[in-house]
């Protein structure tokens, strides 16, 4: 059975909780946790026993409320309406969970972003509550201490969580709108638009565009017909930005520069040249040094545009970051550097006598926050757009090294040379 109900004028937070200084607010769902207050804390079999209903909000969403009763648990939702429907990991959702044989309350689970891996979990504690924060599936925080009692909690505002843990959360990260740029958006609309020709090549083993834009064989530089590998595709994105700037592409050689001073040890140096094991790294660490000298803006040493420093998150020099944590390493990136993009450079111990890390593989993000708060990430791999999710189960395991580029300014479509183009 479902109920339609009707509430307005109810969200008014209290007097003492001065609103959250941040660009983005978690919708809100607390009145009508309020309304189903006796519900939430009755038995289990009321709670279990109570209607589905699709509440209305005077402000905020719509607020679909029902029980699930799943392996012994009863679970209560309140799920905010998003453009597609009521979903569980919707901003500001609420999943209480409780022992479904005692009665016993287990946790409440609030999502405060749209997103699977974006959640605050509270526990019970005795008269207190214990809070646990996740960022894109990454525990940031855990056993807060929260200095209520746990009851009072599952029918407040997630204003009170916020504000009794704000000495100690870093909120103003976490639910940041960020800064919307609307270049990026034009640059990333182009981008797509220039992938179809780029297809159209096909994919080369060893395949990269020259300065004037023929596909050669980045190991000696001869004719190549054919398309690109996912070394050349990180270039073809850099030149079209490098293009309109210096009015050419960049050269293969400057790219394929090695910096053995910089990374490695005594074992892989040996194995320089047969193995090429830092390949990707330098060849990343150089796309984005030539594109900042182009624009005048030079850095210091090679390692400049490196991804080093991320709250929460532990850079493993030369190697990364857990290809599990890139969801949050990009978000973290692009909140200390808005209006970039990032070449990530996929790594893992390989081969045999010896075993070395083996930087094999290039892929591009441009994560980026849209008007209303929600936070994006464009995937370019191999001349095909991807996602996060799919990077991360295909590269399962590895580590992934970021070096950041400058994503402002004019972006054209690096054209392929031809003999007519030629004549």
């Amino acid at each position: 059975m479902r109920t339609f109900c009707s509430l307005k004028g109810l969200l008014l937070l209290p007097a003492l909780l001065a609103p959250l200084p941040l660009s983005a607010q978690v919708p809100e769902n607390q009145a009508v946790r309020a309304q189903y207050r006796e519900v939430i804390l009755g038995t289990v079999r009321e709670n279990a026993a109570a209607p589905a209903a699709l509440v209305v909000q005077d402000p905020g969403p719509r607020v679909q409320f029902r029980t699930e009763a799943v392996n012994g648990f009863l679970y209560s939702l309140f799920l905010n309406e998003e453009s597609s429907g009521f979903p569980i990991d919707g901003g500001g959702s609420w999943v209480i969970k409780r022992d479904a044989a005692d009665g016993a309350f287990l946790q409440a689970k609030v999502f405060y972003r749209s997103d699977p891996g974006c959640f605050l979990r509270l526990l019970p504690a005795g008269g207190r509550t214990l809070l646990e924060v996740f960022l894109f599936g990454i525990a940031v925080d855990r056993g807060v201490q929260v200095p209520v009692a746990f009851r009072s909690l599952l029918t407040a505002p997630l204003t009170r969580v916020v504000e009794l843990t704000r000495p100690t959360v870093r909120w103003e990260l976490l639910l940041t709108a960020g800064q919307p740029v609307e270049e990026l958006e034009r640059t990333l609309s182009r981008l797509r638009a220039g992938l179809g020709a780029l297809r159209a090549l096909g994919e080369a083993e060893d395949g990269a565009m020259d300065e004037q834009g023929r596909t050669v064989r980045i190991a000696d530089l001869s004719a190549q017909p054919g398309g690109l590998n996912c070394s050349g595709f990180a270039k073809w994105v850099v030149d079209g930005y490098y293009g309109p700037l210096t009015g050419r592409l960049l050269a293969i050689p400057e790219l394929k520069q090695r910096h053995p001073e910089l990374r490695g040890n005594r074992w892989s140096q040996r194995f320089e040249e047969a193995r090429d094991p830092y390949f990707g790294l330098d060849w990343s660490r150089n796309l984005a040094a030539a594109l900042a000298r182009a624009r005048g803006e030079p850095g210091e040493g090679w390692e400049a545009w490196d991804v080093r420093r991320l709250a929460y998150l532990d850079y493993r020099e030369d190697v990364g970051f857990p290809v599990e944590e890139l969801p949050a390493a990009l978000f973290l990136a692009s909140l200390k550097d808005p209006g970039s993009f990032f070449i990530g450079s996929f790594n893992r111990e390989y081969g045999r006598e010896p075993v070395l890390r083996q930087h094999y593989h290039l892929a591009v993000f441009f994560p980026y926050f849209t008007g209303s708060g929600d936070f994006r990430t464009a995937v370019f791999d191999l001349g095909r757009e991807t996602t996060v999710a799919d990077v991360r189960k295909r590269f399962a395991g590895h580590h992934v090294h970021l070096v950041r580029l400058g994503a402002r300014g004019e972006w054209g479509t690096p054209r392929p040379w031809t003999a007519e183009v030629s004549q």
